[in-house]
């Protein structure tokens, strides 16, 4: 049957306003996740305070940019929620939903958690989490097909097989490669040739280690002092993971560098020492390092002259503008 002119153009006027609230929408939302420069900064400081183990001042630098809807932000703000309180709360699973429902992968395996308290409450609504995992994993899977390393690594997280996680190694993810290292170091993957696997160990430490990954190079460091590794490569590696702003590596630095002891050649330099130790003891989050900072301080301190630490106070500022944020370097999926 033939349509009339006037119900076409109608019809057509329909489409237009339809096609209008569509990109209204989508202009829209794109507006609401592009943060501003307040929200941003923010961000990077809650994600720097949380890297640090510092689980309550991250959450109100977190919120700002979430309620703004960046999705990184949502995840992030409800780990910090779950880590503080120790389990998934309502409001934690609120943010996670947030994320999830804007693809975030990470958001969504926590969703399938079973440390949620609402589940053995009863009170959960929205999808359940095995829903919640068999989207994530159809995602990943999707991603992965497409080369997204990330997607890959979710999929070994996921428990989808160690193939994922070598893929993104062989990919050139440098946390993928550290993982594979740390899989191979802890048993898994088969090698029929003895002396392989620690080959294989070497190998992907140290691909991650080049590729800039602090937890890498961290690693390789390890792994080269077990191994016999000389100490001229141990000292490069150890010093350029302190300068990537990794806590652990830099507070074996300070020590090194304030010849207590001296392992790896560094020059003495009780400045230096002093600055990265003060650093450290001003975290505020969780863990040992504060209080190792701390005590480092306090033994320099018996060896330094008041103007030098008033200089190792400003090597710690200049180091700090200079340098990436301190951070523990905990995986995104973590504990």
């Amino acid at each position: 049957m033939k349509k009339s002119r006037q119900s076409i153009k109608g019809q057509t006027l329909l489409n237009q306003v339809i096609i209008s609230a569509v990109f209204t929408l989508l202009f829209s939302s794109a507006a609401a996740a592009q943060l501003t420069p307040e929200q941003q900064a923010a961000k990077d400081r809650g994600i720097a305070l949380y890297k640090q183990s510092d689980w309550y001042d991250s959450q109100p630098l977190l919120k700002t940019a979430a309620e703004a809807g960046d999705r990184q932000a949502q995840y992030y703000l409800g780990e910090a929620i779950r880590l503080s309180k120790r389990y998934i709360t309502m409001e934690a699973k609120k943010w996670y939903e947030t994320a999830a429902e804007q693809g975030d992968l990470y958001s969504m395996l926590r969703l399938s958690s079973k440390d949620d308290l609402c589940r053995y409450m009863g009170t959960c609504t929205g999808k359940s989490g095995e829903q919640w995992r068999k989207q994530a994993i159809k995602i990943a899977r999707e991603r992965a097909g497409k080369g997204d390393t990330q997607a890959m690594i979710v999929l070994f997280t996921a428990n989808q097989g160690l193939g994922w996680l070598e893929k993104a190694a062989e990919a050139g993810d440098g946390f993928g490669q550290q993982l594979l290292a740390s899989a191979y170091k802890g048993g898994g993957g088969w090698f029929l040739i003895p002396g392989n696997r620690e080959k294989a160990i070497e190998k992907w430490f140290k691909a991650s280690a080049e590729s800039g990954f602090p937890p890498g190079m961290y690693l390789y460091a390890n792994f080269l002092y077990d191994h016999g590794g000389s100490k001229a490569d141990v000292g490069y590696w150890l010093k350029k993971t302190a300068e990537a702003g990794h806590i652990d590596a830099m507070g074996s630095y300070a020590l090194n560098v304030a010849h207590m002891p001296d392992s790896y050649g560094y020059p003495l330099d009780l400045v230096k020492a002093y600055g990265l130790a003060y650093l450290i003891s001003k975290l505020s989050g969780g863990g040992a390092a504060p209080k190792e900072g701390r005590e480092t301080l306090s033994e320099l301190t018996r060896h330094m002259t008041p103007d030098q630490i008033s200089q190792g106070v400003e090597f710690a500022a200049e180091w700090e503008s200079s340098h990436p944020p301190l951070s523990y370097f905990e995986p995104v999926y973590g504990y």
